[in-house]
């Protein structure tokens, strides 16, 4: 045991040049700069992960609450938009909202649903419900009083989404901000790591949503 210390600190001593010698500058610069590079690209990593915001938007009241939400996300450095500005009633030939959600659900990777009670938003409810593998990057918000009251209903819609969080009404935007944070970094990390290791897009049989969608 000894002896490995011994040549273990011999290595390094040849390997690591002194401290106030111009090549450990160069070693130090060198890494430092890579540690830099590393963290640019997490950061624009971060930025292009999109969040998709759903919840009643039906009077202005909740359109404020929805847009006050989406531009705190914004404000955080996290990318997000509600549903409601892609829709376009004056076109005729303008996507209906089944497909708008299909379109969305699919080109977003956190959807963030704040409970409510509007026919719209029962729809996208409904629709979440239908795809098991996107309620898995769903975070569904519910409100404390609405909450204990299905709490002992599993039968109930809310038992269809695995991440449900409660909150009182002072408290929702910084939840929406602190989950989404937590949920958008989690998931830089993981594509991070597969980019580096060569693993999730990469792999020859990974499924796109799209086509995990109409498997089900």
């Amino acid at each position: 045991m000894e002896n490995y210390f011994k040549e273990t600190k011999e290595r390094l001593g040849r390997d690591i040049p002194s401290y106030d010698s111009v090549d450990f500058k160069k070693l130090s610069d060198n890494i430092r700069k890579e540690l830099q590079k590393e963290e640019n690209e997490y950061g624009i990593l971060v930025r292009h992960l999109k969040i998709l915001l759903l919840g009643d938007w039906y009077t202005q009241e909740k359109k404020r609450l929805l847009d006050s939400i989406k531009n705190n996300l914004l404000a955080n450095g996290l990318y997000a938009e509600t549903i409601d500005g892609y829709y376009d009633v004056g076109k005729k030939d303008s996507l209906n909202q089944i497909q708008i959600l299909y379109t969305c659900c699919v080109k977003h990777q956190l959807m963030v649903f704040v409970d409510g009670s509007g026919a719209g938003t029962i729809t996208e409810q409904n629709f979440l419900r239908q795809y098991y593998s996107l309620q898995g990057k769903t975070i569904f918000f519910i409100e404390q009083k609405k909450f204990d009251k299905l709490k002992e209903k599993p039968s109930e819609y809310i038992g269809d989404f695995p991440t449900i969080i409660t909150y009182k009404k002072p408290e929702l935007l910084d939840k929406v901000l602190v989950y989404s944070r937590f949920r958008i970094h989690r998931l830089a990390r993981i594509i991070h790591y597969q980019k580096r290791h060569m693993l999730g897009l990469t792999r020859p049989e990974y499924k796109p949503w799209s086509q995990r969608l109409s498997n089900q």
